[in-house]
This record gives C-alpha cells, sequence and structure tokens, in this order.
C-alpha cells in the first residue's frame, strides 16, 4: 500500500495510509450490504454517513463508531476505548467516539449489527435542529434606490489647506 509521508512535529516522519484504509472499510461495507455509506472530510479524516446521519468517522487510520449509554458497554467488553487526542500537555477523551475491533470489519454480519447500532445511536443522541422564530423569517431586506445623476465629489477647504500645508519631501 502506498501511504503519504508527512512530516511530524517531533521530527520523525509518519506514514499516513488513510485513504487505503478508508477505501477498504467502505468495501466492508459493500460486502456487508451496509448502506449506501457516504464518506466525506471531517477532521483531517473522514466522515461516514448513512441518509445524512453520522455515525462513524476514519481519523488516523482507525474506524471509530458513535456510541451513547446504550451501546458503549459492547465496545468496553471488547476492549475498545474512546478517541483521544493529545492537547498541550493533556489527554483528550472524546465518549461520543469509540474504535471499531478489527475482527468486526472482518464478518459481514457482525458489522451490519454494529452499523446498525452505531446508527441508532448517532438518531438517539443527535441534538434537534434550531427552530427560525417569526421575526427572523419575515425580515427582508429592501435595497435603497440609487441616485442616478451625483455630483462629482470636491476636495473640502480642510482637506485643501492640510495638502498646501504640508512640506514638500
Amino acid at each position: 500500500m502506498k501511504g503519504t509521508y508527512n512530516e511530524h512535529k517531533y521530527g520523525f516522519k509518519v506514514v499516513e495510509m488513510a485513504d487505503d484504509f478508508a477505501s477498504y472499510v467502505l468495501d466492508c461495507f459493500t460486502v456487508a450490504r451496509v448502506g449506501p455509506v457516504t464518506r466525506e472530510r471531517l477532521f483531517g479524516g473522514s466522515g461516514l454517513r448513512i441518509d445524512g446521519e453520522l455515525f462513524g468517522v476514519i481519523l488516523r487510520g482507525t474506524l471509530y463508531f458513535v456510541v451513547d449509554d446504550q451501546t458503549r458497554p459492547r465496545f468496553v467488553e471488547a476492549g475498545m476505548g474512546p478517541f483521544t487526542y493529545s492537547r498541550k500537555s493533556a489527554q483528550r477523551k472524546i465518549e461520543r467516539w469509540y474504535e471499531v475491533p478489527e475482527d468486526v470489519l472482518l464478518d459481514p454480519g457482525d458489522l451490519r449489527d454494529w452499523v446498525n447500532q452505531a446508527l441508532a445511536a448517532a438518531r438517539r443522541t443527535a441534538k434537534p435542529a434550531k427552530k427560525k422564530s417569526a421575526n427572523t423569517a419575515a425580515v427582508v431586506k429592501t435595497a435603497k434606490p440609487r441616485n442616478t445623476k451625483t455630483a462629482p465629489k470636491t476636495a473640502s477647504r480642510k482637506t485643501v489647506a492640510k495638502k498646501k500645508a504640508r512640506p514638500a519631501r
């Protein structure tokens, strides 16, 4: 597999094969008859959606699914943890995203089940869309009519006096 080399901030080179892994994951979804799954760029990785619902992400060559209180125990039981990253000497965890076990990708039936559970968790935890208020929906800006004949601008007396008062360079 080909990867792209990126210079790491500590000086060593990191080989990223995220695109190859993302293609592999999408192939696994096809074999498992999951979807249709759409892939989009998200946080330097890939977001995975079904019917517009974000249920998974691929970040740094790892697949993560959305979890909630109902589905998290399954991930923990499988020995998986949440997405983590470092920021200013502190490790941060994103409890909404848990790593998917590798063996799940190899079994189409299991994969279909895990995706359906992640999709259900994503729908349960989705934030409701903000409603537009009646005031903002009714506001329409109207353009002011343009004056077709405008008088040429003339310099004010103060501007002319300032220009005359400046010493020549």
